[in-house]
């Protein structure tokens, strides 16, 4: 999803100067001269300046950004950070605010979504037999599941208007049966007094 701008960019060329300005042909010097100080400085000077205006460029995707211009491309695409989210969490929303937008409405675009922010959902019910029509049932396995705020949040920005939503959540756990053969004898003993 993210394009390295800066990569695709063309590169400085390399200074080169005629040789009897080189400070290295006409000189018996092993260090080179004032033309080529000169030369190497020019160099790193337009290397620098090459990296400011490239700055920009990688700047623009939110995953690899600084996190002030995360907070602004959070900003132009409407995604505000909740209390105690984690910075890769919320560098992920904003990097799929588009997409999950696009998917927002659908049922399967909704699984997306979650998938894509690293909740994986199990199914989704509307419109159940037992329940009110606007119910939608989300079951979701309870390990994978950091926090409810990022529950709210999602349903808050992607749901659907007039629906309420309800968790269902499942955990997996392991049970051990011990399985054993039983044997029973038994006898009725009756006595009565005459």
């Amino acid at each position: 999803m993210s394009i390295n701008h800066s990569e695709e960019s063309p590169q400085l060329p390399a200074l080169n100067l005629p040789f009897w300005m080189d400070g290295k042909t006409l000189t018996e010097s092993p260090e080179p001269q004032e033309p080529a100080m000169l030369t190497t400085g020019m160099q790193s000077f337009w290397q620098r300046v090459h990296g400011w205006l490239l700055w920009p460029l990688t700047q623009s995707d939110p995953l690899t950004c600084s996190v002030d211009m995360l907070h602004l491309l959070a900003w132009e695409r409407r995604i505000t950070r909740f209390r105690d989210e984690p910075l890769w969490l919320y560098r992920k929303r904003v990097a799929f605010a588009f997409v999950n937008a696009k998917d927002a409405g659908s049922t399967q675009g909704f699984i997306n979504i979650f998938n894509r922010l690293g909740v994986p959902v199990i199914s989704i019910a509307e419109r159940q037999p037992d329940k009110d029509w606007d119910v939608v049932s989300i079951e979701i396995d309870d390990t994978s599941v950091s926090s409810a705020a990022l529950m709210a949040t999602i349903i808050q920005d992607y749901g659907r208007t007039c629906r309420r939503y309800e968790y269902v959540s499942n955990k997996a756990t392991s049970v051990i049966l011990a399985v054993s053969e039983v044997n029973a004898d038994f006898q009725t003993l009756t006595a009565r007094a005459s």
